[in-house]
């Protein structure tokens, strides 16, 4: 499989709205697609990748997060294929950050507690309820799919501060 180039902030994919994934029509494809998405996720260290972010036009992401808290866990992969929240609750904030803008940190606020409902990888619909980094990797992966990134939830009094700091980041990522 490959590892795929992680486009970066400032490609236009990154704010399209992304289209809809017709199962049947991309299940043959998809495995090899999911292991090209886990190991470019893999190797930068993300706990999450969105189809935009290789350069994809779909509403098709995977989360990757420890099964457990011991050190060497194995990874758990969820994959999300048309993701719809169907409830949020709470708030927190916390620092996020983002493989399409890397070495860029804000606090931003997200839900606590989401239930989401997608089609997994083997084309089942699913409803899962998620707390803590995953109720945040979902927010961020499916703000991707609908064309937001994490600095859009961001407090407005930071966006010049964030702006600074992008244009200097971006001469790092060429």
């Amino acid at each position: 499989m490959a590892i795929r180039k992680i486009v970066k902030y400032g490609d236009p994919i990154l704010r399209q709205k992304l289209k809809p994934v017709d199962f049947e029509q991309i299940a043959p494809e998809l495995p090899a697609l999911l292991q090209d998405m886990e190991e470019t996720c893999q190797a930068v260290h993300g706990v999450g990748l969105a189809a935009n972010q290789i350069g994809l036009d779909m509403r098709l992401a995977l989360i990757l997060l420890p099964e457990s808290d011991q050190k060497d866990a194995p990874l758990k992969r969820i994959v999300l294929i048309n993701p719809e929240f169907v409830e949020k609750n709470g708030e927190v904030i916390e620092e996020e950050g983002c493989l399409s803008l890397p070495g860029l940190w804000v606090e931003v606020p997200r839900a606590t507690d989401v239930t989401i409902r997608f089609t997994n990888e083997h084309g089942e619909r699913v409803k899962v309820r998620a707390r803590g980094l995953l109720a945040k990797a979902f927010q961020h992966e499916m703000d991707h799919l609908d064309g937001h990134l994490f600095i859009d939830h961001a407090d407005p009094a930071l966006k010049p501060a964030i702006k600074k700091e992008l244009k200097k980041l971006r001469n790092t990522w060429n």
